[in-house]
């Protein structure tokens, strides 16, 4: 997908927005002709949708408000219309800056089309390449007005959690939480009191929680900084004694230990 700047901006810039739009994760969507929701993958759920709401034979069109619905038709059509069956986007939504490629699935040639294969890279930071507010952006040489980008992915300043049985979402203080573990696809939250399931996978978590006082220390484990109340060698490696109930010890990569004890004064 090729993107230009209408206000050629350097060289440094576009690569940076490129270097960003490859490590944002990619929502994938699939549709059928009549542009219903036939599957989406777990990124694109996090995107499309609010916590608990099914997307399965929803039209992808009404997920979308307003100006934001019309250039998605525009990018489904263009798709349907195209000799290569692709299309693609810059598409600014109330939940941030989306940039959208389509592609047209076919039964058979010369068929009318069996679906779309929608995907969705969220921007999460601003401005994109630099430019001004009300700044268009040429995709595809396609020319695309939108507002100033903003970020897709909004810090956290409540973390969601499922205590006990039933539908309801308790809300607390990021702040209270002492660190985050990864289970399988979403994760464990341990405070100072209690333990509980909180229904976000940990890189999603990590994406929307302050950089300077959450720390991904491991591949499972993000932490608190504020909640280190020791840092202990062992075995080798280095771990960090938390000050939940449990005073839990979290191991350390090899490659965050220079950063933490930085961070740490040790």
């Amino acid at each position: 997908m090729a993107v230009t700047p209408r206000a050629s901006p350097s060289l440094a810039t576009a690569q940076s927005f490129e270097y960003r739009l490859q490590r944002t994760p990619v929502g994938v969507v699939l549709l059928d002709a009549d542009l219903r929701i036939r599957s989406v993958n777990p990124v694109a759920m996090r995107l499309l949708a609010p916590p608990g709401q099914r997307l399965t034979g929803v039209d992808i069109l009404s997920l979308h408000p307003g100006e934001a619905r019309d250039k998605v038709a525009f990018l489904i059509e263009r798709a349907r219309t195209s000799q290569d069956g692709t299309s693609s986007l810059v598409v600014t939504t109330a939940m941030g800056t989306l940039v959208a490629k389509v592609s047209r699935l076919e039964a058979a040639p010369d068929a009318p089309p069996d679906g779309f294969l929608m995907m969705i890279h969220a921007l999460v930071e601003a401005p994109m390449m630099g430019r001004t507010p009300g700044a268009d952006l040429e995709v595809d040489g396609l020319a695309v007005a939108g507002a100033e980008a903003m970020a897709a992915l909004c810090p956290l300043m409540k973390l969601p959690l499922v205590r006990g049985k039933g539908d309801l979402i308790s809300l607390i203080d990021v702040t209270e939480v002492a660190f985050l573990v990864a289970q399988g696809h979403y994760a464990e939250a341990r405070t100072a009191t209690f333990s509980a399931f909180c229904p976000r996978p940990l890189a999603d978590l990590e994406r929307r929680l302050d950089p300077g006082q959450f720390v991904r220390v491991h591949r499972r484990y993000l932490v608190n900084m504020r909640h280190v109340r020791a840092a202990a060698r062992e075995d080798g490696g280095w771990h960090l004694v938390m000050a939940d109930a449990g005073e839990t010890r979290v191991p350390v990569s090899r490659g965050k230990v220079e950063d933490i004890r930085r961070r740490l004064g040790v």
